[in-house]
């Protein structure tokens, strides 16, 4: 396999994992270690100047995609969606009639 080849395996993780989870891989956690690695040596390489010209496309959709889920705090992302779940099936609580 070539490095060509390597990269763009590595990079279609990448976009997979964020179609999967709705985020970046972490470096908090064993399993994503790889995919973040993956991204910080790419991003080191574009600030020397050494990242080859033929993977500079793929790397910017990469980034926009990965934008969409930059966020603001741990509750929500800069586009206003948030990792809070919805109450669908919340239960009334009954109510006290005090005054009987």
């Amino acid at each position: 396999m070539t490095q060509d080849e390597r990269w763009l395996q590595m990079w279609q993780q990448y976009m997979d994992f964020m179609d999967e989870h709705k985020r970046r891989p972490s470096k908090y956690y064993l399993e994503e270690h790889k995919l973040y690695n993956w991204s910080k040596h790419n991003r080191k390489l574009i600030n020397q100047n050494k990242f080859p010209q033929s993977r500079i496309d793929r790397y910017i959709e990469l980034k926009t995609k990965e934008k969409k889920f930059q966020r603001i705090n741990q509750h929500s992302y800069i586009d206003g969606s948030s990792t809070r779940h919805s109450h669908q099936g919340t239960v009334e609580e009954p109510v006290l009639d005090l005054f009987q």
